[in-house]
């Protein structure tokens, strides 16, 4: 007679973040979307539908983020149903298949699911539209990529090449990854993917126009960094009754004139924010003193000037340690073992040093003669007691640094300074400033993009299916800024000041969907099966309190992790 246990068996399966995961994406209802913008294939349907693969595929990129030939394994080790999959469907995942969804992702019209996407989360979230910002960063690649469509070529993928790499790797080719997000959580509205070797300058129209159809009409603000500064970009938008702020690049010649306004004139200076000293509890509050310039731009917009503490500074900060350097070499060039023996000689290696550590503003370099006498024995032979000398004159030169103190103290009146360029009229001093400085929020989803979600390295060799899974990787951080934009309005609405998310038991007072993932992460589903594969027993890990909160300001059913 065989023994109960003997007859049963153990199925233990992970859980995790993935009903999470698949609540934002039934609210986005991004299977539908997929379902009718993916274009039907030819022939015999595939006993996985793209769709549906594709959904897999993005809970592998925000969980674990693998390389296709090892998110099978990844998908069998996992309770299906949280992945979309039905009971066996997990069996027909393989790097063939997720490939070729992403090759029918690449069909599809992407423009019109984005925006489809886009409007679907506004409205379901109740998104702001009033404030959008927009940045840029690169996507680097390993690899030749050799072989890619022709740039005339309609319908191509981006183009993988050389450019400007902001990951500080010329040596490797590149995309350019374009997002826009909203001033409300920082959600992403836009996503474009351009060729490596594009500018930044070069994006803002077609963005604008983008977003311009997503919100429905042109008063919305929209901001961005210095490369939005160019007469063609800030006039398209002016021309369709748009408004824009950005950072005037120092190359304008508005910015020189303030400056100049500055050194000569008494500017009524008022401060327009304060705020705790980021870096040392007990440093000096930051504050930001500003005025709005007498004279507007070449174009007419208004140019607001703004005097930061912190930045005053780093500027002062900065100037002392170029000409630290600059002194260092000086002294170098004093101490070298060959003396210069001309004069021009002298004067371009002082000139080199002041260009190259860029202090000529301040620093005029002069050279300095000094003559040594040497005696030599007149004629041949041992010298003796009758050995006539003759004396001979040898000049050295050497550079010195002459301070210009006039400069330095009209340098010093312009530190801390930075300008804002608006054609906003209804804007404040005080405004501009304070959305402006939502800017970094943007330059962190890349950050986190990079970091927390891997994109690089990317192990594809297809252009078409890079383009398909950087269109992937938006929705990406699509999902990640409405969870942590539902988490932290949760917890607003219920008046918790933080959760226990680190390690520990430490407080988080800004949950981010990392904390939240890892905090689900691990979370096992076990069953006890007969012979015959039915369930006979279903238990759960225990669910820590902390991630029993998070679903309750998420609003996610508890029941798949055991809890009533």
């Amino acid at each position: 007679m065989s023994l109960p246990w003997q007859q049963t068996s153990l199925e233990s399966l992970e859980v995790g973040a993935a009903p999470v995961v698949a609540r934002f994406i039934s609210r986005l209802q991004l299977r539908q979307l997929f379902e009718q913008h993916l274009p039907a294939l030819p022939g015999r349907q595939p006993a996985l539908p793209s769709a549906v693969t594709l959904g897999v595929l993005l809970s592998n990129l925000l969980l674990a983020r693998q390389p296709l030939y090892a998110i099978p394994a990844w998908a069998a080790r996992r309770a299906p149903e949280h992945l979309g999959l039905e009971p066996g469907q997990a069996a027909l995942l393989n790097d063939d298949r997720l490939g070729r969804a992403l090759d029918h992702l690449q069909r599809a019209d992407r423009a019109s699911l984005l925006t489809a996407l886009v409007l679907r989360a506004v409205r379901e979230f109740g998104i702001d539209l009033s404030e959008l910002h927009q940045d840029t960063t690169t996507i680097t690649f390993s690899g030749d990529y050799a072989g890619q469509p022709s740039a005339d070529k309609a319908g191509r993928p981006p183009r993988i090449t050389f450019g400007y790499n902001k990951d500080h790797r010329p040596d490797l080719k590149q995309l350019l990854y374009g997002i826009t997000i909203s001033a409300d959580g920082a959600v992403p509205v836009h996503c474009k993917v351009y060729d490596g070797n594009t500018s930044d300058d070069q994006v803002h129209r077609d963005t604008w126009d983008f977003v311009r159809g997503i919100v429905g009409h042109t008063d919305f603000l929209y901001v961005a960094d210095s490369k939005l500064c160019t007469r063609e970009n800030m006039g398209h938008i002016a021309s369709h009754r748009g408004r824009f702020l950005t950072v005037m690049p120092r190359t304008r010649a508005e910015d020189g004139w303030f400056r100049e306004h500055v050194q000569a004139h008494a500017v009524a200076w008022r401060e327009v924010h304060r705020e705790p000293n980021p870096r040392r509890r007990d440093g000096p509050d930051l504050v930001y003193e500003g005025v709005e310039s007498p004279r507007r731009s070449a174009e007419g917009y208004r140019v607001l000037w703004y005097r930061s503490s912190q930045k005053s500074e780093q500027d002062a900060q900065s100037r002392r340690q170029r000409l630290d350097r600059a002194y260092a070499r000086l002294e170098a060039l004093h101490s070298r073992p060959r003396p210069f023996k001309a004069h021009r000689e002298a004067q371009q290696a002082g000139q080199r040093v002041v260009e190259e550590e860029q202090v000529g503003r301040w620093l005029r370099v002069e050279v300095r003669g000094e003559r040594q006498e040497e005696h030599k024995q007149v004629g041949p032979g041992r010298p003796g007691p009758g050995t006539e000398y003759r004396r001979v004159e040898h000049w050295r030169f050497h550079p010195v640094f002459v301070e210009d103190a006039e400069a330095l103290r009209r340098e010093m009146l312009c530190d801390g300074l930075f300008p804002l360029l608006t054609n906003d009229e209804a804007v404040s001093v005080p405004e501009a400033l304070l959305k402006y400085k939502y800017q970094p929020f943007v330059e962190k989803r890349h950050e986190q993009l990079k970091s927390v979600f891997g994109v690089t390295p990317v192990w594809l060799k297809s252009v078409r299916r890079v383009a398909s899974l950087l269109w992937l990787y938006y929705v990406v951080e699509l999902v990640q800024a409405l969870l942590e934009r539902e988490v932290r309005r949760g917890m607003t609405e219920q008046g918790l000041a933080s959760l226990a998310l680190y390690p520990e038991g430490r407080d988080c007072e800004a949950p981010t969907a990392e904390l939240v993932f890892a905090i689900l992460e691990g979370h096992r589903r076990h069953r006890l099966l007969d012979e015959q594969g039915e369930e006979l027993r279903r238990f759960h890990d225990q669910l820590p309190e902390p991630a029993r909160e998070l679903l309750c300001l998420l609003g996610v059913d508890t029941a798949p992790y055991g809890v009533s």
